[in-house]
């Protein structure tokens, strides 16, 4: 017995309303007839015409559809021949709608800026969760650090039944939510606020995902709950519970677990996403999220989230570093361990309901208590090789840090010819409270007996920092004739930092006198425009100008160390063209100017760290830039092709840069000094494009970063030039209700000069990598990965990790409520965290633990089972629509 497998050249149509006038847009889609699963799918170009192929013979549903036309369905038996068929009428769709348009699964609808999948066209197991079902849809892919990309955009949030979820945090709703309560999924170029309250575009877009709930999901509780146990100690456990209706949105979550899993964005500071895998990470996190539609359109969100984490790192790590005169090397070993515990609450009202208005006020606070302590080995090395200074170091540190803000923003159309007004105001402060010990025996000149010193130091340092920043912001926009209009702006920006101080220090046992200061810096920025906008359909241009005054202050102790005023004048142009639905292109450019921070302007000592020594500089005058940026966006619903790209380029003039100086005990002191210009050139593209004659999706990234900035080292100028570019290629099957296939390549190039010396650095990183999912009944499902990189640099060892997981789950009791996990990770064991930068006036390899290879068992049980029959979805008893 032999199974050969044989693909369709095509099957060619066209599709016309009843004018017999071709219709663009129209969903094109191939079916599993038994249960109407999403095989392939296109849509027509401006002709009317269609081109589906790649899927092998047999009986397959043919699938017509587009927004208020009835549906044609129609059974076609798949043979080697390409296959033209008749032109196919679509009618418009009646109001009353009869059985047969009912039971249609339409599994892609395409409306204005919207794509939506219905989740029924696609394989979902009762254990996946979001991330797992948008995995599958067509041009969406989901990267390692959460990222979201959808039609060759990053996604910017995504939302539930229209409404906020964690305040856009998407890690907890790809990971939390149960795939199975989801109806569809809609990709959404959103329109920014000010175009959809005013009705004038500023050709603002972001890409956005909503999750459309079933309506069985809108009344009782669904849910899942799952534990896990492993080797090595290892263990996992999570819950997510759900209550939502038409009117009221709960949700519970969360997590406890050791095996480097956050589930959330709760442990970052900046709210980013992403982070460290490596070391030994227990992490455990709970939140709830609640949501009330007053009406349409007037919605409250309020969510809390707790986080607790608790890091424990080995690293070592060798770093090169070198000045106009000489070179030497550095070793270091450290371990730590980092303890948080954080609540987060964050929430917000936004009110749509009138016609013409949007109001919007938001509000988020955090606490934040962390506890770290380390203890590290460094030994510097002379070019001789010979070991000249070590240190070893133990450092303890408490941090009680509490931030919020208020933000206000109200925008209204006064009138049908585009007068509108927007304010915006908003206030956010910190309060922070760090208390660091510190106790090191530093040792120098050990390869000179006669020069032979120690110091043995021991630093409490108290330190209180408060901020206090407030912005508020006018602008208004007037007609002058259609499409022209004349814009006003002014704006007053205030940031307060004080700074207080209470440091005490013993050297060889000798008590130096206490570091006690009071630090206050202030910064006033206030900026008024006048601009012009031209907006139309397809073009929208907006031109302006704005006087910008800058006020800067610094006290120490009462003592005045800064009071300066700047006057700059702002120009700002940026032009936004989309050309036809799905293509645009957008041209910006922006000058700014950025006052230095606190840190750069202290005259205030840091020496807390006795091998690096910093000071500001209070005469350092504002840096200016000037902005370049082109981005170009296009994607085909005929032809499933996405297509992004961004280049951008700044110029940095007056700019702030790093000056340091090492004395012969490897010593450091470092402060800023205004030299110069500096440039960034960057640029990123992205295109996905589906192979339609065998079934298969490529995805082609690249992206580029060249820096060209000075330093000043030892009194001498340091020009580093960086350039990095970077490429993946990846290939995977577009049908994945069986098999889910992905083989791909990353490379990372970067090439590093330095004028000082001939230190030049070259670095290329490959990684290479696989995954194969297999889906062999509807209960046992079998998942492989397989990652491989090899590091290269012309100053370190060449390195190579490969990384090997596997896993097997079977789904059983009623309605496969039940799911049974088997997972064995870093089979090979051959894990190891490895980073590899380079600096104005270094390159630095560090290594640092995993977890190592562990096997786990888990099981997860989902709180509800779906409601209805799945029967329904498989009946024989189906009612097609028109055949012809």
């Amino acid at each position: 017995m032999s199974l050969q497998i044989t693909y369709s050249q095509s099957i060619r149509g066209i599709v016309l309303d009843e004018d017999k006038l071709p219709l663009e847009f129209v969903s094109v889609a191939i079916l599993q007839p038994n249960d109407s699963l999403l095989v392939q799918y296109t849509s027509t170009g401006a002709d009317g015409k269609f081109n589906i192929s790649g899927f092998k013979e047999g009986s397959y549903m043919l699938q017509v559809y587009l927004m208020t036309y009835q549906a044609d369905q129609r059974i076609l038996t798949i043979g080697k021949s390409d296959l033209d068929l008749e032109p196919i009428t679509l009618k418009k769709e009646v109001n009353l709608l009869d059985e047969v348009i009912i039971n249609v699964i339409i599994p892609i609808k395409i409306k204005q800026d919207t794509v939506a999948f219905n989740t029924k066209a696609f394989k979902v197991k009762q254990d996946d969760n979001v991330e797992d079902l948008i995995k599958k849809l067509p041009g969406v892919q989901i990267g390692t650090d959460g990222t979201v990309n959808a039609q060759g955009e990053d996604v910017t949030k995504i939302l539930v039944d229209g409404k906020e979820f964690f305040n856009n945090d998407m890690t907890i709703a790809l990971k939390n939510l149960n795939a199975d309560a989801i109806k569809s999924v809609q990709i959404i170029d959103e329109e920014s606020d000010d175009t959809r309250t005013t009705g004038i575009k500023d050709g603002e877009k972001a890409k956005i995902i909503n999750l459309v709930l079933k309506e069985g999901k809108k009344s009782g509780y669904f849910g899942k709950v799952g534990a896990g146990i492993g080797t090595n100690d290892r263990f996992t456990s999570n819950f997510d519970l759900n209550r939502f209706t038409n009117s009221s949105q709960l949700a519970l979550f969360g997590s406890l677990n050791n095996i480097n899993n956050t589930g959330a964005t709760v442990f970052r500071r900046d709210g980013s996403r992403g982070g460290s895998n490596s070391g030994y990470l227990t992490t455990g996190t709970a939140g709830a999220n609640y949501n009330y539609e007053f009406k349409k359109d007037l919605n409250f969100n309020l969510d809390y989230h707790y986080g607790y984490s608790d890091r424990e790192e080995e690293e070592s790590s060798k770093r090169t570093e070198f000045t106009e005169d000489e070179s030497f090397t550095s070793e270091r070993e450290n371990d730590s361990q980092n303890i948080s515990n954080n609540h987060n609450i964050n929430f917000s009202l936004r009110d749509r309901s009138k016609e013409g208005e949007y109001l919007e006020f938001r509000g988020s606070f955090k606490n934040d208590k962390r506890e770290s302590d380390s203890n590290n080995s460094t030994v510097y090395f002379n070019e001789n090789n010979s070991e000249d200074t070590n240190s070893d170091r133990t450092v303890r540190s408490e941090d009680d840090r509490n931030n919020g803000s208020l933000n206000f923003s109200f925008r209204k159309k006064l009138n049908e010819k585009g007068r509108n007004l927007r304010v915006r105001s908003g206030i956010s402060f910190s309060d922070n409270t760090d208390m660091n010990f510190q106790k090191s025996l530093n040792k120098f000149n050990i390869s000179n007996n006669t020069n032979y010193s120690e110091s043995n130091e021991i630093t409490t340092r108290d330190e209180k920092n408060k901020g206090l920043n407030y912005n508020v912001s006018f602008r208004y926009m007037e007609p002058i004739i259609e499409h022209h209009l004349i814009s006003f702006s002014s704006s007053v920006r205030n940031e307060k930092d004080d700074e207080s101080l209470d440091q005490t220090k013993t050297i060889n046992d000798i008590v130096q006198n206490p570091f006690i200061y009071q630090l206050d810096y202030n910064k006033q920025v206030y900026n008024n425009q006048l601009g012009y906008v031209f907006s139309k359909d397809k073009i929208q241009v907006y031109l302006s100008g704005g006087l910008e005054t800058m006020k800067q202050k610094l006290d120490v102790d009462n003592d005045s160390f800064i009071d300066n005023n700047y006057n700059n004048f702002l120009p700002r142009a940026t032009v936004s063209y989309e050309y036809k639905k799905g293509k645009r292109v957008r041209f910006r450019y922006e000058k700014e100017t950025s006052l230095p921070s606190a840190n750069q302007v202290t005259p205030i000592v840091n020496d807390f760290n006795p091998l690096y020594v910093s000071v500001g500089n209070t005469g350092l005058t504002p840096e200016k830039e000037d902005s370049y940026s082109v981005m170009f966006y296009s994607h085909e619903f005929k032809r499933a092709t996405s297509f992004f790209t961004y280049i951008g380029y700044t110029k940095t003039t007056n700019a702030i840069v790093t000056s340091r100086s090492i004395d012969d005990n490897y010593i450091q002191y470092s402060t800023f000094e205004n030299y110069g210009t500096k440039s960034n050139f960057r640029g990123h593209l992205n295109l996905s494009k589906k192979i339609s004659n065998i079934g298969l999706r490529y995805t082609l990234r690249g992206g580029a970063d060249l820096n060209d900035y000075t330093t000043i080292i030892n009194n001498a100028n340091n020009d580093t030039k960086s350039k990095g570019w970077n490429v993946g290629l990846s290939l995977s099957n577009e049908n994945k209700n069986k098999v889910d296939l992905t083989v791909g390549a990353k490379f990372d190039f970067n090439k590093t000069t330095y004028s000082l010396q001939d230190k030049d650095r070259d670095y290329f990183m490959q990684n290479y990598y696989t995954k194969f999912d297999w889906d062999f009944t509807n209960s046992l499902t079998f998942d492989t990965q397989f990652d491989f990189s090899l590091y290269t640099d012309n100053n370190f060892d060449s390195q190579s990790i490969p990384i090997w997981n596997m896993g097997v789950e079977y789904a059983f009791l009623k309605a496969k409520r039940g799911n049974l996990k088997f997972q064995i990770f870093d089979i090979l064991d051959k894990n190891l965290g490895i980073e590899r930068t380079s600096s104005d006036n270094y390159f630095e390899e560090t290594f640092k633990t995993n977890l190592g290879t562990y096997a786990m068992l888990s099981f997860t049980y989902s709180l509800k089972p779906p409601t209805g029959k799945s029967s329904k979805r498989d009946s024989g008893n189906r009612r097609w629509g028109r055949r012809h």
